[in-house]
């Protein structure tokens, strides 16, 4: 049998005829839906990714009932179609759930894109003859919009039979499709400059993050007659300073599915098998592409956070002390000052923390910077008076008094070396 028909193969000859159908449906409304101009795919691509995710896991070791792979595949087809809901079509208070109407379309269309579980029933409302057509039991139409809705934010745990076994392998399948595919790199190359960071910021996850494949990133286990099924994350940003950022950002999600929302021990249970994953950090590569290729990575890393800047020429023997603080805040190094003010002219930078001895790249005199003891002093003062609205941090190793400067004016002045947490708790008073 080959893997690629896993998942088909277990249905019944009448069962494949429905799913056919359905899937045939569902890619076309999806494919050609408007909504999202800049969201990731979520038609055909989207479908077929999560039937080879589901065919890996089968050869795995779960192994389906027939109802269990017929209600997985028409979930796969249908679990996302509540986004294709023309908004005219429903009354305000089921788009907002009893909230006032905001004006602001892009709001409407943001509860879609995040509620979208919870708008299966009105898919079917409209869809009914073609479902009832495909001779789909009512009975079974139940099932799958439970399915369906539980592939994000219903709790499982208030849900039994297959309602809670095929939407746990459901939500955990969604979840892993995290490959290239979903955000095609010529789009994102041409259109990145008019996206908005948060769209920047999955698409370029998407393109960094390495497909699942047998014997490279996903390895099944066997152990004392226990099956398991391990996947390795695996990414390639441009910059080498980024990969524990992104692996933290495509693991995260996958461990609270499978931990905190207990998909992990509901496929245990149900098909004795384990579901592990593992951050691939000695497989993850520095990927530099291009100057292009690291501004997208740039813009997406700026998406909804405010940015620091950090001016040392040892800036990477610090990556570290900053690492904690990727989570929240964006990080952008300069190791020269003309570097610095290149920066500073280009983006809004929340934070600008200086090292006192670093320096000029030709932007000051070495006689101006006394052979570069005072370029810090230059650095913040001239940040004070181009960059009003930019809080400036010291942190130096500087052994020598540091004169000319307005100390009342600064966030803080630290001296290195400093406890990570003790640096962690001065950016965030500043900056929160």
């Amino acid at each position: 049998m080959q893997e690629q028909f896993l998942l088909y193969e277990v249905l019944s000859p009448d069962q494949r005829i429905i799913v056919d159908a359905v899937k045939k449906h569902c890619s076309s409304v999806m494919d050609f839906n408007p909504r999202f101009s800049f969201f990731t795919l979520h038609g055909s691509t989207h479908i077929e990714n999560l039937v080879t995710i589901a065919n890996n896991l089968i050869d795995g070791g779960i192994k389906l009932q027939e109802n269990e792979a017929f209600y997985l595949y028409l979930s796969i087809c249908l679990h996302d179609i509540g986004m294709t809901i023309p908004l005219k079509d429903l009354e305000t208070k089921s788009i907002f759930k009893g909230l006032e109407l905001i004006s602001d379309p892009t709001y409407a269309e943001n509860f879609i894109r995040e509620n979208h579980h919870d708008l299966i029933d009105e898919y079917v409302a409209s869809n009914f003859s073609f479902l009832a057509s495909l001779d789909i039991a009512p009975s079974t139409i139940a099932i799958v919009k439970e399915i369906c809705r539980a592939h994000r934010r219903v709790n499982l745990g208030d849900l039994s039979g297959h309602e809670k076994n095929v939407g746990a392998l459901l939500r955990l399948i969604d979840e892993l499709d995290i490959g290239p595919s979903r955000a095609p790199i010529s789009t994102l190359n041409a259109k990145y400059k008019e996206m908005d960071s948060t769209s920047c910021w999955h698409w370029f996850k998407h393109n960094i993050t390495q497909d699942w494949q047998l014997h490279h990133n996903m390895r099944y286990v066997t152990r004392n007659n226990k099956k398991s099924i391990e996947f390795i994350v695996v990414v390639s940003p441009p910059q080498e300073s980024s990969i524990p950022y992104w692996l933290k950002q495509c693991i995260r999600p996958l461990q609270k599915v499978l931990e905190d929302e207990k998909v992990s021990s509901i496929i245990d249970e149900r098909w004795n098998t384990k579901i592990t994953i593992h951050y691939g950090s000695q497989m993850s590569k520095k990927n530099y592409l291009g100057d292009d290729w690291n501004e997208i990575e740039q813009i997406a890393l700026s998406s909804g956070k405010k940015t620091i800047l950090l001016i040392d020429d040892e800036s990477r023997k610090m990556e570290d002390l900053f690492l904690p603080l990727m989570e929240n805040y964006h990080i952008m190094y300069s190791v020269n000052a003309k570097d610095a003010f290149t920066k500073l002219a280009a983006t809004q930078i929340d934070l600008a923390i200086v090292d006192m001895q670093i320096g000029s790249g030709d932007l000051w005199s070495a006689q101006e910077t006394q052979n570069c003891k005072t370029t810090g002093v230059n650095i913040c003062n001239k940040i004070l008076t181009d960059h009003p609205t930019t809080q400036i941090g010291v942190l130096t190793g500087t052994r020598h008094e540091v004169e000319g400067l307005s100390f009342d004016k600064l966030a803080f002045f630290c001296k290195k070396p400093i406890q990570p947490s003790h640096f962690e708790k001065r950016v965030n008073d500043v900056l929160r």
